[in-house]
């Protein structure tokens, strides 16, 4: 279909790039370093911060390595925390807590701090509770520390109260996988 498409040569080539590091992501056993090294350069020959780039690299954090993404995600923190586009505050947070998950799999919990400094208001609400789930979660992880817990159940039980149980049962099978 993008072959087929009346996009110019660039963007057929950006569109099957995309599609590859799709199917990339959704085949982990079978992993295609030549595409994953192009999506890297690919994201960041994009010059500005836009919703492609953005789109690129939350869905492919998982071909950076933790100190990568850490740094990444801390970078476009700092440049973009004081934007007052409400897409811009969602995208940090999403990012922030795409490495908070990527830190509990890898059991590597320095350096998370930066993940609090995204700006918050009651439209990104849901984006805060579920950050500050996976603080909690990480700080358990790093400190045996069970009040820590708690606070995740808290959180996991306010999603359920709030009308979105399905999400709240979502961080219940992660926090019992990882626990």
């Amino acid at each position: 279909m993008i072959t087929e498409s009346e996009l110019s040569e660039k963007n057929k080539e950006n569109q099957n790039l995309i599609a590859d590091g799709l199917l990339e992501l959704l085949n982990p056993d079978k992993s295609d370093q030549k595409i994953r090294e192009e999506i890297k350069k690919k994201i960041f020959e994009i010059p500005k911060f836009n919703s492609t780039k953005f789109m690129l690299y939350c869905n492919s954090m998982r071909f950076y390595s933790s100190a990568d993404n850490e740094a990444i995600v801390r970078k476009i923190i700092e440049k973009y925390q004081v934007r007052e586009s409400m897409l811009v505050k969602k995208s940090l947070f999403s990012l922030a807590i795409n490495v908070l998950v990527l830190s509990i799999e890898e059991n590597k919990f320095e350096n998370i701090d930066f993940a609090n400094k995204v700006p918050t208001n009651p439209d990104i609400f849901f984006y805060k509770s579920a950050m500050t789930f996976f603080t909690y979660f990480i700080q358990y992880k790093k400190n045996q520390d069970k009040s820590a817990l708690q606070y995740c159940d808290t959180i996991i039980k306010s999603f359920c109260l709030v009308g979105m149980p399905e999400y709240g049962e979502e961080l219940q099978k992660f926090k019992d996988k990882y626990k």
